[in-house]
């Protein structure tokens, strides 16, 4: 599993674009996780991806490539309680809900 962050590219003032399908486009897979602030003031979104990407490529979104331990730093500086799955995502612990 491999990290990164990113921000929401509001170039159309109406209409934010995240780099997902930019990624797509050069043969990889992304996915957005969690997103420190409001992504549309500036806030930042941690997400997943299949590999590091050359982030000359993504500079439209102030795109980089980040670790693992950096990422859940990141999560845990949203809800400290945030840990890694075995498949690498970010998770939170949950409570069932009762009646």
């Amino acid at each position: 599993m491999n990290y990164a962050t990113w921000k929401i590219n509001f170039t159309d003032p109406n209409y934010g674009t995240g780099p997902e399908d930019r990624i797509a486009e050069l043969g990889f897979g992304a996915e957005a996780g969690w997103s420190i602030g409001t992504v549309e003031n500036d806030g930042i979104i941690i997400g997943y991806l299949t590999e590091a990407l050359d982030e000359a490529d993504l500079t439209t979104w102030d795109f980089a490539n980040i670790s693992q331990a950096d990422a859940l730093n990141l999560c845990q500086s949203v809800n400290p309680e945030a840990f890694l799955l075995a498949n690498g995502k970010i998770a939170l612990p949950y409570e069932e809900l009762t009646r």
